[in-house]
């Protein structure tokens, strides 16, 4: 973790019963994901007065690359006994199951619903008439070549390094290969990430 855990009681004797329960939580995070770069925990009663069925809270906030996650685990409506391990147990193993969703959106093994395959164009080469083509990063930081030939609604004339585009991918002889390269419309792309992605629009 690059930044030290924070971890807070509030209404709630911190002891080291419960401390060493959150460690060992955190610890079982990091062996799902690597990159988390902090994590706060928050553990409370929230009705301190209540003198049977207390009312715990835990919170979880997270913070990997690009994604922040908040965890909560809120006690039940009608709660009959009270074990705050059990409550911290719950919100890890919520958490955990977040985070190995996120894990494999950033690999690529579950398409975000909201964003189409995109990239960036970063090379443009002319080597010769008819041997036109170019190189785009993917979301994913992989560089793609495609061929003047697989532009559709772009004109090659027209492209420049830095515009973003939508792309279908495929194997070629030597790697991946974009088959299709289009322009990346507003109207593709969802809410949360239309912040990501400015847009730019090619020269006609």
């Amino acid at each position: 973790m690059q930044v030290p855990p924070e971890i807070a009681f509030r209404n709630i004797e911190p002891t080291q019963e419960l401390r060493d329960r959150i460690m060992e939580g955190i610890a079982s995070l990091e062996e799902v994901y690597e990159g988390i770069i902090t994590c706060r925990v928050m553990v409370e009663d929230t009705n301190p007065g209540r003198r049977a069925g207390r009312l715990n809270h835990v919170r979880l906030d997270i913070t990997v690359p690009k994604n922040e996650l908040v965890v909560n685990r809120n006690p039940p409506e009608h709660p009959s006994s009270y074990d705050l391990p059990q409550a911290i147990g719950e919100a890890f193993d919520k958490a955990r199951r977040q985070l190995l969703e996120i894990k494999r959106i950033q690999r690529g093994l579950v398409k975000s619903k909201d964003l189409p395959p995109h990239g960036r164009i970063v090379r443009l080469l002319d080597d010769r008439p008819g041997a036109r083509y170019g190189f785009l990063m993917s979301g994913d930081g992989r560089e793609i070549y495609f061929h003047e030939n697989s532009l559709v609604g772009l004109d090659y004339d027209a492209l420049e390094v830095g515009i973003e585009v939508r792309f279908a991918e495929s194997l070629g002889v030597d790697g991946p290969q974009a088959s299709t390269v289009a322009p990346l419309e507003a109207s593709a792309v969802g809410p949360r990430q239309a912040a990501e992605i400015p847009l730019k629009t090619p020269r006609t």
